[in-house]
């Protein structure tokens, strides 16, 4: 019951959240669009996502409905936005143009002068298609400036921070400052410690694909200080923001 209520109390914080910034695109829609591109709005979605992931570890829930809970998150908020959306088109103003089309031409010329922010359909386009183009712009036509775009796409930025968060409760279980977990090399040098293994590894952690050798052995001391079973390490070593969860939600 007390899982269900924090579920509650937070999806409830999120709805009043984006409603919040739909009223705001009603009253100062340039300014907040502006905001948008700036991410400031994701940021605060990703502070409300880090809370509950640690309430959610309070409760001590199992790795399968964590794992789902970082999938549906980023749904769960176009789907409130859509919802959103679908009531706030109705408060958009309208700039209906004099089209020289007729019939559908006609509808479409005045359709594209609504000058809306409001989402009023489900998009993949930003946790399939999008990831995959910023790769092959980033890798095709060394468009570097799409790393950011890579990173802000929904799945990857959640389960980035989802991993952060794991390995921040790992330090934090085993006795380390949890800030450490944040800082590169730094972060690596401390988890060979808590796995009492010689720090010397961390030169073979820089080295192109012979480091998933070493990473393997520090995961499978890892998942067996943890009390799980040692199996995971090749996922874990593999693909860490998914699977390190298990070494926190077991």
């Amino acid at each position: 019951m007390k899982l269900k209520n924090t579920i509650i109390k937070f999806l409830t914080i999120l709805l009043i959240f984006e409603l919040l910034i739909d009223i705001l695109k009603l009253v100062i829609p340039a300014q907040i669009q502006h905001l948008e591109f700036s991410y400031v709005f994701t940021i605060v979605r990703a502070i409300f996502f880090i809370l509950l992931l640690k309430e959610l570890y309070k409760h001590k829930v199992k790795f399968g409905f964590i794992l789902l809970t970082v999938l549906l998150f980023p749904i769960f908020i176009q789907i409130i936005q859509i919802i959103l959306g679908n009531i706030f088109i109705h408060f958009c103003p309208q700039q209906i143009s004099d089209s020289d089309f007729q019939g559908l031409a006609g509808l479409l010329s005045e359709t594209q002068t609504n000058n809306c922010p409001y989402p009023t359909r489900f998009d993949f386009f930003p946790y399939i298609e999008f990831p995959i183009f910023c790769i092959k712009q980033i890798f095709s036509d060394k468009e570097f400036s799409y790393f950011m775009g890579l990173f802000f796409s929904p799945y990857i930025f959640y389960f980035f921070l989802f991993f952060k968060f794991c390995l921040f409760m790992v330090f934090k279980e085993n006795s380390r400052n949890p800030y450490l977990s944040f800082i590169p090399i730094v972060n690596n040098m401390m988890i060979l410690k808590i796995c009492k293994l010689p720090v010397s590894w961390i030169f073979f952690l820089f080295i192109p694909f012979v480091r998933l050798f070493w990473f393997f052995k520090i995961n499978k001391r890892l998942s067996e200080l943890q009390n799980i079973n040692p199996s995971i390490a090749i996922w874990m070593t593999l693909i860490p923001p998914i699977f390190y969860g298990k070494l926190v939600f077991k």
